[in-house]
């Protein structure tokens, strides 16, 4: 790349990730520093409460989503849906679906470890609302994505 040139996660703008797996947090967090983000606009995190509490209070513009989060018992959130206007999301596909809902503007990558079969993630690849990734996640893939979603997150307000 030419040293004029941005590199595709210098241009995403705030990219929150949201990975209950350890190695695999780490993993895309070096991935996308060395495609150019910067520690400031860039947040990690593991469970499906703290992601909806910095999606909300930081507003990313770009969402990496492990679409089997929340499968664990100590991932999944512990309040009572019925003690809410609406219940807490349960799966990384669930939350990715109520971050478009909150934001139809944001871009969201899905990754998973295997191929989208779930009817909500398939759906929302086929109409164009997410991008997605399969693990384990290839720097080349991360880049391959990340040249797609930008210009389109690059055009829209946070």
């Amino acid at each position: 790349m030419s040293a004029g040139r941005a590199m595709p996660a210098a241009r995403a703008g705030r990219i929150l990730v949201v990975e209950d797996s350890p190695s695999a947090r780490r993993l895309l967090q070096d991935v996308l520093l060395r495609l150019g983000a910067e520690l400031p606009n860039l947040r990690m995190t593991g469970t499906i409460l703290e992601a909806l509490t910095t999606f909300t209070d930081w507003r990313p513009q770009l969402v990496f989503v492990d679409v089997e989060l929340g499968h664990a018992p100590a991932a999944t959130p512990a309040t009572a849906p019925s003690s809410r206007s609406a219940p807490d999301p349960v799966d990384g596909a669930e939350l990715a679906l109520l971050i478009l809902s909150r934001n139809p503007t944001v871009r969201v990558v899905i990754c998973s470890a295997s191929d989208p079969s779930d009817r909500r993630v398939a759906g929302l690849v086929r109409e164009g609302r997410v991008e997605f990734i399969t693990k384990p996640l290839l720097a080349s893939r991360v880049e391959e994505v990340l040249a797609r979603v930008v210009p389109a997150a690059a055009g829209h307000p946070a």
